[in-house]
């Protein structure tokens, strides 16, 4: 049946909220997501609820992908009611601003495998109050007016025949908008897809823990107050900073009251300890490296070895507040791949340096010089190498060449050295390119490969 111009709105606007419980927005028929901020002081914690363009399951796994340049950064997510983003940042983070995607492990879709909604056709039971239609009996009464030839006109009380098809016309057009409705509801049924799916964008914006020292200078008592009651109470900060904080700045961007709050924590300590966690140094050679330690009232102390490395790999000494001295012994040469641990501590702060005997590249070759990869996708680039010492992986450091006019169809991401090979990895952009020339630089020795994106 033919559906009339009332019924086909319904249908239309049916149709339009099944694809907003599916949990896609779409516009000129692309999904799509708002960008959203989160802001992160080195020293800290900050949350945000992130918006995203799925609907994502309660069970799902959140996962992040972030560039390798974003240092002393943490992110961590949960999916119960939406999707919440957690960043916790080192006192040595960078400062920079990341663009960061997010991923869930199960997301809801729409699907056309309606749940079959039969009872609403019994429903129809209603056309059987036809019945009262038979109390069109009264016409009976006519039968007083057999004297008058006028009983004839009982003919015309049949013409409330007319009125049961009106009847049948309107049970007719409910059950075509009982089918109507049935036809939506089979594309609004929901279902939990567990695939990795990119969800939401996020921009992770790093700030330095001295600048908002700065700040408390223009609000003394009360924000020094309030602020510590948010990290015992966080309940609590619903009613007094609710009165403060709007009053002064409520149009600017709700991220950067939360960063402020927590900054109060590092205020109090100051204490910082940063060393390099790598260190390669030659059998029979020495190398001194630098460190930064200081106390909780920001004054720079001198280190100490808390647990020293094992004798035949090397020796430590703090040489001052500043310098470490280490020293790798001759007969370490057969050692050459293998490491030793140090700890060191300076007052409540410790850190651990891996100290490794070198073990130089001697040859290096491709195990493929030409590598095709889909777009989008990361390719995985392995380079056969020996070292001094087979048994061990190199110590040489790995670089990676890429010309600029073609870092727009690739880019290095990381390289992992171990026994025997270093694995380079290359992530392919949106574009398509037959030829992108790649030097990969263990030690002292090149690699020349080829990469084709399709």
């Amino acid at each position: 049946m033919k559906l009339s111009t009332g019924m086909k709105k319904a249908l239309s606007m049916f149709l339009t909220a099944a694809l907003v419980v599916s949990g896609v927005y779409v516009s000129d028929g692309k999904a799509s997501a708002k960008e959203q901020v989160l802001a992160v002081t080195a020293g800290t914690t900050n949350s945000i609820k992130v918006e995203t363009n799925v609907k994502v399951a309660t069970s799902a796994e959140i996962t992040f992908v972030k560039p390798s340049t974003f240092a002393g950064v943490e992110l961590t997510g949960a999916a119960t009611n939406g999707v919440v983003a957690i960043a916790k940042a080192a006192t040595n983070a960078a400062t920079a601003e990341y663009i960061v995607d997010v991923y869930a492990s199960k997301v809801v879709v729409a699907t056309k495998e309606a749940v079959e909604t039969t009872a609403p056709a019994k429903t129809d039971a209603p056309a059987k109050t036809d019945a009262p239609a038979k109390t069109d009996a009264p016409a009976k009464t006519d039968a007083p007016a057999k004297t008058d030839a006028p009983a004839k006109t009982d003919a015309p009380a049949k013409t409330d025949a007319p009125a049961k098809t009106d009847a049948t016309k309107n049970t007719q057009s409910l059950k075509s908008s009982k089918k109507a409705a049935k036809a939506v509801e089979e594309k609004t049924v929901e279902k939990v897809v567990e695939e990795k799916t990119k969800v939401a964008t996020i921009v992770v914006k790093v700030t330095a823990a001295t600048k908002p020292s700065t700040t408390p200078s223009t609000k003394p008592a009360a924000t020094a107050t309030a602020p510590a009651a948010t990290a015992t109470a966080p309940a609590a900060t619903a009613t007094t900073p609710a009165t403060t904080v709007p009053t002064t700045a409520p149009t600017t961007a709700p991220t950067t009251a939360p960063t402020t709050a927590p900054t109060k924590k590092p205020a109090k300590s100051k204490a910082k300890f940063t060393v390099a966690k790598k260190v390669v140094i030659a059998a029979g050679k020495s190398k001194t490296i630098k460190y930064t330690a200081k106390d909780t009232k920001g004054k720079t102390i001198k280190a100490k070895v808390s647990k020293k490395a094992n004798k035949k790999y090397a020796t430590v000494k703090v040489t001052s507040s500043k310098k470490i001295k280490i020293t790798v012994p001759k007969k370490a040469k057969k050692y050459k791949g293998y490491y030793g641990t140090v700890t060191l501590k300076a007052g409540k702060k410790t850190a651990k340096v891996k100290i490794y005997v070198q073990n130089k590249t001697t040859k290096a070759k491709a195990a493929k010089k030409k590598v095709t990869v889909k777009k989008n996708k990361t390719a995985k680039v392995t380079v056969k190498v020996t070292a001094q010492n087979k048994k061990k992986a190199t110590t040489d450091t790995v670089k990676v060449t890429i010309p600029k006019s073609k870092k727009k169809y690739l880019t290095y991401k990381s390289a992992k050295a171990s026994k025997g090979k270093v694995v380079v990895s290359l992530k392919a952009k949106k574009k398509k390119v037959s030829k992108v020339p790649v030097t990969i630089k263990v030690g002292s020795k090149k690699v020349k490969v080829t990469v084709r994106v399709k």
